[in-house]
């Protein structure tokens, strides 16, 4: 049942991927702008991504291409969510999704609505299965994500909270930040980027240990802050690789005609629940004044995607403890 289950699933994700790709081409097309440009960021991060997985987790990449059913998740949730942007922008089901409630975090404003509230939860849903499926693989060496449907969904509002929190600190810390801004002006970028990578450090294998702890919650959000900064060592190099990839230090300067164009600036986002969105594209789009095309967009969400269940398939094989040497037996000496 469970072979038939991931076929099945199987198809329905890569041909809902394979119309989104196409839908997000024709849109492409008619925007006759920025084609270069994208080009050049698709190409060049896909082979800055592949170096980094070759280079710091050669063991995960391997695994993770020889089970490639754990990719059905994610190919599933970029079709609903590219769905779910499409519902948005359609003219009766978008004034149901679109923002109604304002909300305001110190100098930060955004707005609460239905599409907001779909996406988080399909956002934990996600992580809940990856993670669930993550495990079952090192444990097990079986690579079918849907053996862990029946158990994972116990697991969400465990996952909600852990991300929850995950989210929110990067919400607030960064808003104190800019706040202070108006005091220390462009120093202020420093402590962002200072936050950005330690948070990300201690809560690189919250997910992973957190899942199954022992305890209540906040015993088991304990353990996977002392667990991610007990075994740091294993795989900071990697974490920050990702983070730079992702954009957490963006930095553009070009001059010409007598004008020059210098942008600068620091992303704080938190990459414990595989984060997919590169930074460096928008930023690029923005300091040079051209279009945002949906096919790189989505093909960078995909590049990403995968890259971040590699890194958290490296981080749950790291955290498994070392085989012990076997002692060859000795034979016994001649009389």
């Amino acid at each position: 049942m469970g072979g038939l289950n991931i076929r099945i699933l199987r198809r329905v994700a890569w041909v809902g991927l394979a119309i989104v790709l196409l839908v997000d081409f024709v849109l492409s097309w008619r925007l006759r702008g920025g084609a270069g440009l994208g080009v050049v960021v698709l190409l060049g991060l896909i082979l800055a991504v592949g170096l980094t997985a070759l280079v710091l987790m050669p063991r995960a990449a391997g695994t993770l291409l020889g089970n490639k059913d754990l990719l059905v998740p994610l190919a599933l949730v970029t079709v609903v969510g590219k769905l779910l942007g499409w519902l948005s922008a359609a003219p009766v089901l978008g004034a149901l999704l679109k923002p109604s409630l304002p909300l305001h975090l110190f100098n930060m404003s955004f707005g609460l609505s239905l599409s907001i509230l779909l996406h988080i939860a399909l956002t934990v849903a996600y992580a809940t299965w990856m993670t669930a499926a993550l495990l079952d693989l090192v444990r097990t060496r079986n690579g079918d994500p849907c053996r862990v449907l029946p158990t994972a969904r116990g697991w969400f509002w465990r996952v909600l909270a852990l991300e929850f929190i995950g989210w929110i600190t990067v919400m607030v810390v960064t808003s104190v930040l800019l706040l202070m801004m108006s005091v220390m002006g462009f120093f202020a970028l420093v402590p962002m980027a200072v936050f950005a990578v330690a948070w990300n450090f201690a809560t690189a294998a919250l997910l992973p240990v957190a899942f199954e702890a022992n305890g209540g919650f906040w015993q088991s959000l304990r353990t996977g802050v002392a667990a991610s900064l007990g075994s740091l060592g294993k795989w900071w190099l990697l974490l920050l690789a990702q983070m730079l990839l992702l954009g957490l230090v963006f930095f553009y300067y070009s001059s010409g005609s007598g004008h020059t164009n210098v942008s600068w600036s620091v992303n704080v986002f938190w990459t414990g629940g595989y984060e997919d969105e590169c930074r460096w594209y928008g930023k690029l789009v923005d300091a040079l004044k051209t279009v945002r095309l949906p096919l790189v967009e989505t093909m960078l969400t995909l590049l990403f995607g995968a890259f971040a269940v590699a890194i958290k398939l490296a981080i749950v094989q790291r955290l498994q403890p070392e085989p012990r040497p076997t002692v060859p037996p000795v034979a016994p000496s001649a009389l």
